[in-house]
């Protein structure tokens, strides 16, 4: 019973993630998530280890501190009910979750299983994408990942998939990792998604140009330029016609489908409350609030801009969506969860080269930092500032130090 924790943490994990009860609707009825909650807390407080000090890392202290930000935003934003909703979901529901990944994570083995468990939870849902896609149709599963947010998750995927798969020494989890790549990228493909597209972009090209201790370099570039060649075989007319559009002319705010209007409005919105926000999860009854009083002017009008909806939307950027509804300092300590990431990952890779220990650590330490770039290039269209990909790394991240320096009993 000693191990039952962590692996009700692998189970949460894969049911935030994978989403099981979006694939099998009749799920949805018996509220998966709410049980393996349950039952994560209910084991970690029976068997867990609760000696070591989680408040007082570097990356709870953010967690904390975006949490401070947030109270201290709410009673001054446009929909206080929502965002008091959002503290209760995000900050104490996902803090537990996280609070119980610093709790239990604290050896190689855990840290390989978390990786293993991200990297499963997303190759379910590439599976059941393109099982349930259908012809000239973007490609979607379930309520909570539309076909944007499952080319995110599939570019985040890919990567962590090729390096397990290099890492590994067993051939049969060579063969799975690597044909979960290959269904990754025929997943990113069905969602027709241009952001996906650019985030497949920016891992090879980090992919590269970055160090990759402890990996060899060379298969993992040949293995990229393997898919590379099945990506262009797969593709079709309607799917590069909808790539090319990526190259518009991004100074007009019909650009991107209009994201970029939505930006140039998101930027008004930011200079009117630059230090407390709208207020946490109110972006769209922001939004909603100056379309119908026009408080945008000029070419941000509605009355200037016929040809887009009169509608409410969200950011379309995850970092004009944080600063918007929590202000300057919640855009600092959310580039502080990204710099931290990188940072101990940096630190960990340094600690075990240097010390010639084991190289476990540096090989989920590459996949992780691969696919994070690729998450960030997606993200930066998309509204995924409260994504768990980015905490959920972060406090990884901090895991792996903490390993490298030894500070954990290795079971």
């Amino acid at each position: 019973m000693i191990n039952s924790p962590i692996y009700m943490l692998y189970l949460w994990t894969f049911v935030s993630i994978g989403r099981p009860q979006d694939v099998f609707p009749a799920l949805k009825a018996l509220h998966p998530g709410d049980i393996v909650a349950g039952l994560s807390i209910i084991t970690y407080l029976l068997f867990g280890d609760k000696k070591r000090p989680v408040f007082s890392t570097p990356e709870f202290k953010l967690f904390l501190l975006f949490l401070l930000i947030a109270i201290i935003s709410t009673p001054f934003g446009y929909y206080p009910r929502m965002s008091v909703q959002f503290l209760y979901d995000f900050f104490v529901k996902f803090g537990i979750y996280l609070f119980l990944v610093a709790k239990l994570v604290t050896t190689e083995e855990r840290i390989d299983g978390m990786v293993k468990t991200i990297m499963l939870s997303g190759l379910f849902m590439a599976v059941a994408t393109i099982v349930l896609s259908q012809p000239g149709v973007r490609a979607a599963v379930g309520t909570t990942y539309d076909p944007n947010d499952m080319a995110l998750l599939m570019v985040t995927i890919l990567p962590i998939a090729l390096t397990q798969g290099l890492a590994s020494k067993r051939w049969l989890w060579k063969i799975f990792c690597f044909g979960g790549a290959v269904f990754s990228l025929i997943a990113i493909i069905a969602t027709q998604s241009r952001g996906g597209f650019l985030g497949l972009i920016a891992v090879a090209i980090f992919i590269l140009f970055t160090r990759m201790p402890g990996l060899p370099k060379g298969k993992l570039i040949l293995f990229s330029l393997i898919l590379a060649v099945f990506f262009i075989m797969r593709t079709d007319i309607d799917y590069k016609s909808r790539m090319n559009t990526i190259f518009e002319d991004v100074s007009s705010v019909q650009a991107g489908s209009g994201r970029i209007m939505v930006w140039k409005r998101c930027l008004v919105l930011a200079a009117d409350h630059p230090l407390l926000g709208v207020g946490p999860h109110c972006f769209n009854s922001a939004y909603g609030y100056y379309l119908e009083n026009d408080k945008f002017k000029g070419d941000l009008s509605p009355e200037d801009v016929k040809w887009a909806p009169m509608k409410w939307a969200t950011a379309h950027n995850s970092f004009l969506l944080i600063l918007v509804e929590m202000g300057i300092p919640g855009l600092i300590i959310f580039m502080a969860f990204i710099l931290r990431f990188f940072r101990n990952l940096k630190q960990a890779k340094t600690i075990v080269t240097k010390n010639n220990i084991s190289q476990e650590i540096n090989f989920q330490a590459t996949g992780l930092q691969i696919a994070f770039v690729g998450f960030l290039v997606c993200a930066f269209f998309l509204s995924q500032t409260y994504s768990c990909i980015t905490y959920l790394f972060c406090v990884l991240s901090g895991a792996m130090v903490s390993i490298a320096y030894g500070e954990f009993q290795v079971e």
